[in-house]
């Protein structure tokens, strides 16, 4: 298998409107785009610019082990980071190899280039689906949203920097420790585009932020800040860009200092708490599916394409 150093994907039944490129036919049977590749650089190195998302280049999951850290790196800057079949699949590996290595204790997520994500390519998405690759098959792995058991046990510190909107923003709620750039945009803009967010957003962002702060972004879809993520308790740290990739190893270095049986306790003792969100979280498919398929979600897409205000009619 060409995946070296991890584990794999789980319920990313989700779809963005976010739209990046159709041709993943390279991809196959084979994922031979899925590697994860060992960093041999620092992950927070210059990466181009993004280019277009309509680019077809496949992206990759950058993995650096540092002692008993585990970085994992979204390496597809040309599209901003959107998720595409061989990014969620390397996702999960990596989550995979954090829970069932014994001499790691803690990971930290982060994006490479001037974004975290922008979220999933959902031309590259429907792709991999038609060529049964999603969702995948693997046995080693974890799915980086939560949605679904397995889940990990060990805790994940993220850091974001740029563009950090739809799922690209519900892979970040689903971390533990969450640090941003002060040029950190979030968003979901899903209602915008005929959908709602599938990936955990609902459920999430309005436990930790309140009712009313969550309605206000995720039923309008206008963007917020980094300061703005901290005033609402999505963010626990703001950072000048450029600094949050240190910042996030600086607290999983210590989180790693302290006692793994102590940490892993503490945050299956605080999940307890949080129990009875399973139900809904399992439940997200399912609704965003029939909402998927609605005329408004089509409507929703083609609009986007088309560069103009959408027209829903509710149907």
């Amino acid at each position: 298998m060409p995946f070296k150093n991890a584990g794999s994907v789980s319920g990313f039944d989700r779809r963005d409107l976010i739209i990046g490129t159709a041709g993943l036919a390279a991809l196959g049977a084979t994922l031979r785009g899925s590697e994860i590749a060992v960093a041999q650089t620092s992950p927070g190195a210059a990466s181009a610019p993004p280019s277009s998302p309509s680019t077809a280049t496949p992206g990759q999951v950058v993995v650096e082990r540092r002692g008993a850290v585990l970085l994992v790196g979204i390496d597809r800057p040309q599209t901003q980071n959107r998720m595409d079949p061989p990014v969620i699949i390397g996702l999960g590996k990596a989550y995979y190899q954090l829970e069932h290595d014994d001499d790691l204790r803690v990971a930290v997520l982060h994006g490479i280039g001037p974004n975290f994500c922008m979220g999933v390519d959902l031309p590259a998405f429907l792709a991999g689906q038609k060529a049964g690759i999603l969702p995948p098959k693997d046995s080693d792995y974890i799915g980086p949203l939560g949605l679904r058991p397995p889940v990990r046990t060990k805790p994940v510190v993220v850091a974001a920097q740029g563009g950090t909107q739809a799922a690209g923003h519900e892979l970040f709620l689903a971390a533990d420790i969450r640090v941003a750039a002060s040029d950190a945009k979030f968003a979901q803009p899903e209602v915008t585009r005929g959908i709602f967010p599938g990936g955990g957003a609902t459920i999430r962002m309005t436990r930790e932020a309140g009712w009313a702060n969550a309605m206000r972004y995720m039923l309008t879809g206008e963007e917020w800040g980094a300061e703005e993520a901290r005033r609402l308790g999505l963010v626990q740290e703001v950072t000048p860009p450029g600094k949050q990739l240190d910042r996030a190893i600086e607290l999983a270095e210590r989180i790693a200092a302290a006692a793994p049986l102590g940490v892993r306790a503490t945050l299956a003792s605080a999940h307890q708490l949080t129990a009875g969100e399973d139900p809904a979280l399992l439940a997200l498919a399912a609704e965003f599916q029939r909402i998927n398929q609605s005329e408004d979600a089509k409507e929703g897409q083609t609009a986007f394409r088309e560069g103009r205000k959408p027209v829903f009619r509710g149907q």
